[in-house]
């Protein structure tokens, strides 16, 4: 997916933690228009092998996963959004590496594909549960063979897998790190239902908006409530819980992934430590 030009120089970013307290406006014709939305990734740092695939789909007995996430240590597993199943691999190789570059490098890389290329954009949406419940299982699976940390994350509609992912994780089992990029979705989302009561089931959730992505803030917020992906939730979700603005750095949409600043700060929390065992 092209990112816009960035300077080598990586932004300030801004963020506020928040403590814990407890109309979808979207229409297909502006997020057609913005149908680049998640349709091709393509950093020139992608030097290494690719990470492995899972594909997530409805088959005839429902929804399920193609594979198993591989044990290890620390694992990073990515959800692409709308149109980003073709381009999933390197996507996930751009935020992988925006995260080696900023100080964090994981054992192994999983890109979760789930069929996100139509042009029923409420289908779509609708599907990202089903994809988080699925996902959910799979680290849970993961965690009983004896796997390390997950750090997940997840852009566009895939921000919104991984915000389901941890409401639908079972009791006893926690996401190291669950990270949204410029999510579709409303901030009221987040500060209540579907997803506040899953912020429990992760250790740290941070959300990366920025005023410029354009996409999101023209289908989301309003009336009262806010952009997720453009202005952050608006609202005290839990301790746990941080905004991370990169307005200063993510110029559209498209540019969260690979992006230095996100990868930087990203890579900064995780080895933060707070989290580990």
């Amino acid at each position: 997916m092209p990112n816009d030009d960035m300077s080598n120089d990586v932004p300030a970013v801004t963020e506020s933690t928040t403590d814990r307290r407890t109309l979808l406006k979207a229409t297909s014709t502006t997020l057609i228009g913005g149908a680049g939305l998640t349709a091709a990734s393509g950093s020139a740092s992608a030097q290494s092998l690719g990470p492995d695939t899972i594909e997530v789909d409805d088959g005839w007995f429902g929804w399920s996963a193609d594979d198993d996430l591989p044990v290890t240590d620390e694992l990073l597993v990515f959800i692409h959004g709308w149109f980003g199943d073709t381009t999933v691999s390197s996507q996930a190789t751009d935020v992988r590496d925006s995260l080696v570059a900023g100080g964090y490098t994981p054992d192994e890389t999983v890109a979760i594909e789930w069929p996100a290329t139509t042009l029923n954009y409420f289908g779509a949406k609708s599907d990202t549960e089903d994809v988080g419940e699925v996902v959910a299982g799979l680290i849970e699976d993961f965690s009983d063979a004896g796997g390390g940390n997950v750090r997940l994350v997840g852009h566009s509609l895939g921000g919104r897998c991984v915000y389901w992912t941890a409401t639908k994780l079972s009791d006893g089992y926690e996401i190291e790190t669950v990270a949204g990029l410029g999510t579709a979705a409303d901030g009221s989302e987040i500060c209540g239902d579907p997803w506040n009561p899953g912020l429990n089931n992760a250790c740290e959730v941070r959300n990366y908006h920025s005023q410029n992505d354009s996409t999101v803030g023209s289908a989301y917020g309003g009336f009262g409530d806010t952009a997720l992906g453009t202005e952050g939730a608006g609202c005290d979700p839990g301790s746990n819980y941080t905004d991370v603005d990169v307005t200063d750095s993510v110029g559209s949409h498209l540019a969260y992934l690979g992006d230095d600043a996100v990868g930087s700060e990203l890579a900064a929390a995780i080895n933060g430590g707070s989290c580990d065992d």
